[in-house]
């Protein structure tokens, strides 16, 4: 009985927690929402995923939480020919965060990520928040990309990679204008209208461009999203589009124009959700 008052007493409090950070009905749908998406084992979805990309020989790139990170995971992520990036050490907003703060768990991600296999080449920040300290750490680790850059006010119109203005002086890494589409969409939408919007995108891009779409394997490796995956990179592929890793743009291997599918894996599972929460 004590154990089942604590308990609930920590279901209370995460409630609490939730409700204060983004309103109560959006977190008790958003949690509903994860539970049943990790109701089948990430594994699965990430081999529903695989089986897709390779009938279409198309690449993707995963950025990875490293505190979450198996070595099944990248196992199979390695094997299928697709590339593993960092999502940071734990999926938390960077923007604001100390410099120092944010070099150890950008670093230390980094480093937990290769020693079990993953040639770590980019990055993407959780939740997309960036600072100028999150920019300098990138530059000061050598990263050769960043994939978190929305495409918003400041980078309207950009289909290709560009390097930052930091601190007076041009980035050593690229930077990916991000399209502001997401497959979150098929939360709220008919799948048929996401795709439309997503087709859309793909035909404005000119014929020496590249658009980084974000897809997430919690979501599109599910069997009932399956369809909308398939039709997604059979669109890119009968238009004409390479569809490699951003490593591979970024350095000068992949054809263009590119459509480069990129996506988190932030938990593996409801419990890890709840923990990142």
């Amino acid at each position: 009985m004590w154990q089942l008052k604590v308990r609930a007493g920590n279901l209370a409090s995460w409630l609490r927690h939730l409700t204060s950070v983004r309103g109560f009905h959006a977190n008790i749908s958003q949690m509903l929402l994860m539970y049943r998406y990790h109701r089948t084992p990430f594994t699965t979805l990430l081999r529903n995923m695989l089986d897709v990309l390779s009938r279409y020989e198309a690449r993707f790139t995963f950025a990875v939480v490293a505190s979450i990170a198996t070595g099944e995971l990248l196992d199979l992520v390695r094997d299928g020919g697709h590339e593993i990036a960092s999502h940071s050490l734990y999926h938390v907003k960077h923007r604001g965060l100390p410099f120092k703060t944010q070099m150890s768990y950008i670093k230390r991600s980094r480093e937990l990520l290769q020693v079990k296999g993953a040639a770590v080449q980019g990055f993407r920040a959780p939740y997309n928040s960036y600072d100028l300290n999150t920019f300098r750490c990138l530059d000061e680790l050598g990263f050769t990309y960043d994939a978190g850059v929305r495409r918003g006010e400041h980078f309207q119109g950009l289909s290709r990679p560009f390097h930052l203005i930091i601190d007076g002086a041009e980035s050593r890494f690229l930077s990916y204008p991000v399209s502001h589409l997401s497959d979150e969409l098929l939360d709220k939408l008919p799948g048929k209208t996401v795709l439309k919007l997503f087709t859309r995108e793909i035909d404005e891009v000119p014929d020496d461009g590249v658009s980084v779409l974000q897809l997430h394997p919690v979501r599109v490796g599910q069997s009932f999203f399956l369809g909308f995956l398939d039709s997604l990179v059979d669109y890119s592929a009968c238009r004409g589009f390479s569809m490699p890793t951003l490593t591979e743009v970024a350095e000068g291997k992949a054809e263009l124009p590119a459509i480069c599918l990129s996506g988190d894996v932030d938990c593996l599972s409801f419990s890890d959700y709840m923990r990142r929460i």
